[in-house]
């Protein structure tokens, strides 16, 4: 069964009132954990009051009055909390779970209540303090840092992810909110909130991008002109903003060059690179091909993203998403494979120009095609399918990726093992490894398989 995802609005302000804590008073478990130097999110939102008659606490009188996915109705707990409370739903009444949740929020609150300044000076120096433990982190552990460039594993990007969840995202908000809470002292109106509100959009979308599962279009990326104006309120020393856009322009260049032509510069594949200006570059195939690429920082490329692009270059045959932590919206690489261009991150460029066409277009890493095998073949093993079955994964990457479904083939070896293929399919659709995804399972026979043709050319044996 695929849930239905929450509003971005209720999402944040629902992981700004928990803090990234359980809201349950008897636990408070950190929402996060690491293993094996990648952090897996334990948050669960849970119903006070759920859905249908037979839902955890369905009886209470509010049970038809409330929006059953409204804020009021959400709490954020821990995989165990959610578990316990829904099971034991007796022992744990709606007024006691709103409770949890109303101080839970207090506390979180409490965190964050601003200290008292003598005067402007000293509050601003407190925010720029902030800015300059965030802009530490950046340079140290940021998608672009030499931690990340030089790294041959992901360890280094889930370093960074680890620090905007303890670090960044925490300091976003106390910059918020000691100017939102001064606001009325220094007069209206007053210049540093105004120039705060721009800085507060990025901080918004930096956590949705963080902590939720949908991404933010057009990323509101760091807001150099709220720094720059802090520093020159107290008087410190700092370039104009033409140079700091063009310092920062340069680093980004820089560090994407460095990153590009380590991967890049002595692929057997390619012939020759050729740098034509910051944004583009023409690759030369050993095929004879010759790509126009135009090379992007964007944190989150969307279908706006290319129409930016190819406002710039018609002729563009392929686009890298260089960021190591960024990636791209489905829908904008259906578009770009609507309009035969080439969208990938790093890794799936380095594989896909060794291909042509649709599966250049729509190439699926072997990372990703080994994941996808490993995971599907296990659950059917578990389910001891009968002898001579087997089982195929097919339809492109992408489709996944954009309809939250995967495409599998059971193959069938005669009539008699027919019923038990029914059963395997229905072992499949109740797997918990499969509980937030649609299957678009297909019987067959194997004379019937042999005849098949399938629009996408990646069908792959998962089973046996």
């Amino acid at each position: 069964m695929t849930r239905k995802s929450l509003p971005t609005n209720i999402t944040r302000k629902l992981w700004s009132q928990c803090g990234g804590y359980c809201q349950r008073p008897d636990c408070n478990k950190l929402l996060f954990a690491e293993s094996g130097g990648k952090n897996v999110s334990l948050a669960n939102v849970a119903h006070v009051i759920g859905h249908g008659a037979d839902g955890p606490r369905s009886e209470h009188e509010l049970a038809e009055q409330i929006d059953k996915d409204g804020f009021d109705n959400l709490i954020m707990l821990c995989l165990a909390c959610h578990k316990i409370i829904d099971e034991l739903q007796s022992q744990y009444p709606v007024e006691e779970i709103l409770t949890w949740k109303t101080q839970h929020a207090e506390k979180i609150s409490a965190l964050f209540t601003s200290p008292k300044f003598p005067d402007e000076d000293h509050l601003l120096q407190a925010v720029n303090d902030l800015l300059e433990e965030n802009r530490t982190i950046f340079e140290e552990y940021g998608p672009y840092s030499d931690l990340v460039i030089n790294s041959d594993s992901g360890d280094a990007l889930e370093t960074w992810r680890l620090r905007s969840l303890d670090t960044l995202i925490p300091n976003n908000r106390k910059i918020i909110n000691l100017i939102e809470s001064s606001k009325s002292k220094y007069g209206y109106p007053w210049e540093p909130y105004k120039q705060m509100l721009r800085y507060k959009m990025h901080a918004d979308a930096f956590q949705d991008n963080c902590l939720s599962d949908k991404k933010i279009s057009e990323y509101k990326t760091f807001p150099i002109e709220f720094d720059h104006f802090i520093k020159a309120k107290l008087g410190i020393p700092t370039p104009s903003i033409e140079t700091i856009k063009d310092e920062e322009l340069e680093f980004r260049h820089n560090q994407i060059q460095t990153f590009i032509k380590r991967f890049l510069g002595d692929h057997n594949y390619i012939s020759k690179l050729e740098e034509l200006n910051k944004s583009t570059m023409i690759v030369d195939l050993l095929d004879g091909r010759m790509l126009k690429v135009f090379v992007t920082n964007t944190y989150y490329f969307t279908e706006h993203t290319l129409d930016k692009v190819t406002e710039i270059d018609p002729g563009i045959d392929a686009i890298i998403c260089s960021c190591p932590s960024g990636q791209y919206a489905p829908s904008a690489k259906a578009l770009c494979i609507q309009k035969g261009i080439g969208l990938f991150m790093l890794g799936e460029f380095m594989g896909a120009i060794r291909l042509t066409g649709e599966k250049y277009l729509n190439y699926l890493t072997s990372g990703d095609r080994k994941t996808r095998i490993e995971r599907l073949g296990s659950a059917v093993q578990a389910l001891r399918p009968a002898a001579g079955t087997e089982v195929y994964l097919f339809g492109s990457y992408l489709r996944q990726k954009s309809h939250n479904d995967i495409d599998i083939m059971i193959v069938y070896k005669d009539a008699a093992a027919k019923a038990a293929m029914i059963a395997l399919e229905a072992g499949l659709r109740g797997c918990t490894r499969y509980e937030d995804e649609a299957l678009d399972i297909t019987i067959a026979s194997k004379d019937e398989f042999a005849k098949l043709r399938l629009d996408q050319d990646n069908l792959t044996r998962a089973f046996p």
